[in-house]
């Protein structure tokens, strides 16, 4: 078969289904999948063999069923970087280069001397720091042994020197301490609003998703656990959910932070929370 053709039957195939951006995700099956560009698609002149055909039917059928794109990529960029994502590890959003953003725009006169990346997942925030902040010591904390080893994978990839901790950020045997910046994408999804979530989520990890108390439960205790281990006048960035923002502020300025404030993302939701350990 043409590659044309099939391109423009994947495309149904996932219309049909309900995937409300065919287009790009069937761009994205074929480009990915075979190394090819998106031009080659329109083109009447390259064939599509019997199994590279299988292959791409597969995934389709695994991605009608609500099976993440990005899993049956086996990568993902974020930030204008590539990251290996699968079953185990949290999907990098665009949400969190919002948080990303704004450290490196608060950071662009001076560089941290020291930053740690709370439940790290795969990586994503720690590698861009490091990518972007070259001066930084940057840390990478971990407790899943899944998502710390896709973590270990994209500090390789992406040639980065960031240190691996797979340790619990709530009660941690590391005794590094003295950090210039804590930054965290904690689980901040209230149990209660599992019904309401996409399909997809269902094949993320529970423990990257979801928190109790109302969603806060990582906000309080992360707070509580590692704000010693801030330098005076270093800074604590948190991602937060929708709606949440007001609450996290209020956890940080419980435990003394200063300067606390909020940044939005593309959407203009506050998605980031930020305060400031007194001098």
């Amino acid at each position: 078969m043409k590659l044309k053709e099939f391109y423009r039957q994947t495309v149904r195939t996932l219309q049909e289904s309900g995937i409300e951006n065919a287009r790009f995700e069937s761009r994205q099956l074929l480009t990915g999948l075979f190394s090819l560009k998106e031009t080659d698609l329109l083109s009447d002149r390259i064939e599509i063999t019997p199994q590279q055909q299988a292959t791409v039917e597969n995934c389709c059928r695994k991605r009608c069923n609500g099976y993440p794109l990005q899993y049956l990529l086996g990568e993902w960029e974020f930030y204008g970087l590539p990251f290996d994502v699968g079953e185990g590890v949290l999907i990098p959003r665009q949400d969190t280069e919002t948080l990303c953003e704004w450290v490196l725009q608060s950071c662009s006169k001076h560089q941290p001397e020291r930053i740690i990346d709370l439940c790290s997942g795969s990586g994503c925030i720690a590698v861009t720091l490091a990518k972007y902040l070259p001066k930084s010591r940057v840390f990478a904390l971990e407790k899943s042994e899944k998502a710390a080893e896709y973590c270990r994978r994209n500090i390789e990839k992406n040639r980065v020197s960031v240190t691996l901790l797979q340790d619990d950020a709530i009660s941690p045997s590391t005794l590094e301490t003295g950090f210039d910046l804590i930054v965290s994408n904690p689980p901040y999804i209230p149990p209660k609003d599992r019904e309401k979530l996409q399909k997809e989520l269902s094949y993320e990890p529970e423990e990257a998703l979801f928190a109790e108390e109302e969603g806060l439960f990582f906000y309080r205790k992360l707070t509580e656990v590692w704000k010693e281990r801030l330098k005076p006048g270093g800074g604590l960035i948190y991602e937060v959910g929708i709606h949440q923002h007001q609450a996290v502020c209020d956890i940080l300025e419980g435990h003394g932070f200063e300067s606390v404030g909020t940044q939005k993302d593309l959407c203009g939701i506050d998605r980031i929370v930020f305060g400031k350990r007194p001098d």
